[in-house]
């Protein structure tokens, strides 16, 4: 694959924006459109990167399959929307790599890559969230609408090695990062696909947010503000104010005698260009894009990160790319009688 016909990306929010951002700085990516439908370009362009909010996201790969496009989709889907059309992106010829974000995407990458490496891996815990320094303040970051709909949806957890069910805000519990007081609930993951492979006897996925965040999202469920007709206005509302940021996650994966934890970080100021989920998020896909049209993915079909994750050039690229842009990525590791 060239860069020669350029990238489409389908999409105007604040991740679409962001790749735009990214790729720009990126001079090989060749000619860059940003569209919000099908207005004929896209038949002439290599490659699609799918950025579309809530339900319009399945357009991202409909328009894919129909001009035989490849796609890089950042879109908020489950795993089982791709599977169940895994047979036709095949046929197709195109590679379709799903999920391809922060949480799930990056951090799928890093679960492919230590579940690869570790097979007797027994437990893993994540937790993603944003946060800012200002006692609970929370940051209205991406996409309002699925912002919304991920704490209005059940979750899958892996609890004493059965797949279980679990209402949103279940498992709360008290957390602190960077010296700011947050709270975290079993959340929905976009970790589906994984589950079903592996033999974990624990694996749980946990959303971060500020103190508070429960009772003043039940508030504004409960006084109507989240309603339809409601919707926008609290969306330009909770949008409208602006502070310091940082988007964050922690992965503990443990073995029998070992345990690991990485550690990823975004920061954003108040007045920055991009605030720290559109840099976390947007610098993946835009990585992904170049070593796709570098020929350094050569996988044909459905391709999720984690997948990608168990190619050490893939990974150590894509990490290396981040920490370029800012991004701070740790890991260590701990003997278990070391604990």
């Amino acid at each position: 694959m060239t860069a020669r016909g350029g990238i489409a990306i389908l999409g105007n929010g604040r991740v679409a924006r962001a790749v735009f951002y990214y790729l720009k700085k990126n001079k090989s990516a060749g000619k860059i459109a940003l569209l919000t439908n099908d207005n004929g370009k896209i038949k002439d362009c290599n490659l699609i990167i799918g950025a579309l909010a809530g339900g319009l996201g399945e357009d991202c790969l409909r328009l894919a399959l129909q001009y035989k496009k490849s796609l890089i989709d950042v879109s908020d889907l489950d795993p089982e929307f791709y599977l169940k059309r895994k047979t036709r992106i095949e046929k197709s010829g195109i590679t379709v790599i799903a999920g391809c974000g922060f949480s799930p995407g990056l951090v799928n990458l890093i679960l492919g890559k230590e579940l690869s490496r570790y097979p007797d891996l027994r437990e893993i815990e994540v937790k993603a969230g944003s946060l800012s320094p200002n006692k609970f303040f929370f940051p209205f970051l991406w996409c309002f609408e699925d912002l919304i709909l991920e704490h209005q949806i059940p979750s899958w957890q892996i609890i004493k090695g059965k797949k279980k069910k679990f209402p949103p805000f279940a498992g709360y519990q008290k957390e602190k990062f960077f010296h700011v007081e947050a709270e975290s609930y079993l959340c929905a993951s976009g970790f589906e696909n994984l589950l079903e492979k592996t033999q974990l006897k624990n694996f749980q996925c946990r959303v971060v947010r500020p103190g508070g965040f429960r009772t003043f999202f039940n508030f504004l469920r409960n006084q109507g503000f989240l309603k339809k007709d409601n919707l926008m206005l609290s969306k330009n509302i909770l949008e409208s104010k602006k502070q310091d940021n940082f988007t964050l996650s922690e992965i503990i994966l443990s073995t029998e005698n070992k345990r690991i934890i990485w550690r990823l970080r975004s920061h954003s100021k108040k007045n920055e260009k991009l605030n720290s989920m559109q840099k976390i998020t947007a610098a993946v896909p835009a990585l992904i894009a170049k070593l796709l049209l570098d020929n350094k993915i050569k996988q044909p079909g459905l391709v999720f990160m984690e997948d990608l994750g168990r190619d050490e050039l893939i990974f150590d690229s894509v990490l290396s790319g981040l920490r370029k842009e800012g991004i701070a990525i740790s890991k260590n590791q701990f003997m278990a009688n070391s604990l």
